[in-house]
């Protein structure tokens, strides 16, 4: 062990045992406060004071350097000076708020213990009372689904709400010293595959270590009067104030699969005219080591997909050009509509591969909507159905849109409202025989079909705007950052963050805990404006104008 690493180790010990005296000294007092001290009575003060005189911790992994505009827009690099500038709207100082990013999870838990053990050991119990810690774990299980952003919950960890109330802080405190035997979650489970087998690799398993003296920590932190909340991905055998979901596979794809439904009226459409709709769900390399994240990313996005897309498919609204989908089809079936994608050519290759009729000479089929999960195959999508000859802008797929239109939006002129694209002018109506005829029968109906994605891709905000692609979709960061403030604020004056009808109670992997949600959102020329620009994400030259 190095110099600093002994020293590091008995700075621990010393404070750990000082917690502990500490809290042995409330238990066994009088419950009379000294003369000497200085404390907020948070029955008396306000929220605003108390969060005043409150620090404020912030730990997110880091983005690495990119250059590139072909990357989501849900980065931690975003998300930090979000919550900072929420936090310091709910009165906060700026002073006392501090952000460190960490590339992996090692480097981050011995920064939150050099943190906890050389500030917090220093710090007098009003001060401790009075801080806290904001912890996004670098984890390294969302490799392969960068496509996506960065804040996505793991299939594994995803939340189940309860109908009950929050719980009150006494709840969360008292599950602290027990989740450890209930919950198995991201830091313990980034060092197995999906599928439970355990990997060699030393990274991971440094990484499970690391998962395990950051929960250490954090408990160590908590027990000496420290807040705690946790972004995106629990961890084992910790309970904190709060924990923040983000959005999770199954929410992805059931985003995108509600927009089509909408966009598409499939509620209208009839089985004597069905709408025609691939799926698109990427997945890595097999035999990559990212892959076993990417399938379980797939078929979880799948089920949510399915959900909505299913009862249509079922009773022949809905048909796949490709037949890949069926009315048979089940939610296990994620396999069917997945494939490998981690170039753009990967993706032209397939969507070229499932719109090319190889009973009528290779005619190009007629497709009305494409599921495409994320921007990355987006992107490709659009460059593949131009070289197909697809044509099209909104005003195609809405004759009451114009580009004119768009503009006077995004400028503030007006609202955009979108409706559901028209019949295609030469589609065929059904046989003789009366039976039901997809439209991809049509020959020669080359119409631009409704793309959907997600991740805001900044270079994909002019194709936003054109229609080309017709909806994105990332974490509704603005709301998120202040639902986190105001949370932090509730907990700092020592109140129950049951006052918030913001916060749930959910459960992760067998354990109970106060959460915090909000849907991600569904971005479209006729939002776009209110939804990125406005906020600051993207400016009008990022969207082509």
């Amino acid at each position: 062990m190095t110099t600093r690493g002994k020293h590091s180790l008995a700075r621990f010990l010393a404070f750990a045992t000082a917690a502990i005296l500490t809290m042995t000294s409330a238990a066994c007092g009088s419950g009379h406060q000294d003369a000497g001290t200085t404390s907020i009575d948070t029955d008396k003060v306000s929220v605003s004071s108390a969060a005043a005189k409150s620090n404020v911790m912030i730990f997110t992994p880091s983005d690495g350097i990119s250059i590139s505009s072909h990357t989501p827009l849900s980065k931690w690099a975003k998300f930090a000076p979000a919550v900072t500038k929420s936090l310091t709207d709910a009165g906060f100082q700026s002073k006392n708020i501090k952000v460190k990013t960490d590339g992996n999870l090692t480097k981050q838990s011995d920064d939150v213990q050099d943190y906890v053990v050389n500030q917090l050991s220093a710090a007098s119990d009003d001060i401790n009372h009075h801080t806290t810690l904001i912890v996004a774990p670098a984890i390294s299980e969302n490799k392969g689904n960068e496509q996506y952003g960065d804040y996505v919950t793991n299939p594994s960890d995803a939340p189940t709400y309860d109908t009950e109330k929050p719980m009150t802080t006494a709840n969360t405190n008292a599950n602290s010293d027990t989740d450890s035997k209930t919950s198995s979650s991201s830091s313990d489970k980034s060092a197995q595959t999906q599928n439970g087998n355990t990997k060699g690799d030393t990274e991971e398993n440094d990484e499970a270590t690391a998962g395990k003296r950051l929960v250490k920590t954090l408990k160590l932190a908590k027990k000496a009067g420290a807040r705690t909340v946790i972004l995106a991905n629990p961890l084992a055998g910790f309970t904190p104030d709060i924990f923040v979901s983000m959005s999770t596979p199954r929410q992805i794809g059931a985003l995108q699969a509600e927009q089509l439904v909408s966009k598409l009226a499939l509620e209208k459409t009839t089985n004597m005219h069905p709408k025609s709709v691939e799926v698109m769900i990427p997945i890595g390399e097999d035999g990559d080591s990212t892959a076993g994240n990417t399938d379980a990313f797939a078929e979880e996005a799948f089920a949510g997909i399915w959900d909505v897309l299913q009862p249509y498919f079922k009773d022949g609204r809905a048909v796949s050009p490709s037949k890949k989908l069926t009315a048979t089809t089940t939610d296990k079936d994620w396999e069917s509509v997945s494939f490998k994608a981690t170039k753009t050519a990967e993706v032209k290759n397939e969507l070229d591969t499932r719109l090319t009729d190889s009973t009528k000479d290779g005619k190009t089929l007629h497709v009305d909507g494409i599921l495409a999960m994320n921007d990355f195959v987006s992107s490709a999508v659009v460059d593949e159905l131009t070289s197909l000859k697809y044509t099209g802008t909104a005003a195609d797929i809405n004759p009451e849109i114009e580009v004119s239109g768009i503009v006077g939006t995004l400028t503030g002129k007006h609202n955009l409202d979108k409706i559901a694209p028209p019949k295609p002018k030469d589609s065929k109506e059904s046989n003789t025989k009366g039976e039901a005829q997809s439209q991809s029968d049509s020959e020669g109906d080359m119409a631009w079909p409704i793309i959907t994605g997600y991740g805001a891709y900044v270079d994909m905000m002019p194709d936003v705007v054109n229609g080309k692609q017709w909806m994105t979709g990332m974490e509704n960061i603005q709301k998120l950052s202040q639902d986190i403030a105001g949370a932090t604020a509730i907990i700092e004056a020592g109140k129950n963050v049951t006052e918030l009808p913001y916060v749930k109670t959910a459960t992760i992997n067998g354990a109970k805990m106060n959460a915090i949600h909000e849907k991600p959102m569904a971005i479209s020329a006729g939002n776009l404006k209110h939804l990125l620009i406005e906020p600051g994400y993207i400016s009008l030259a990022d969207a082509g104008l």
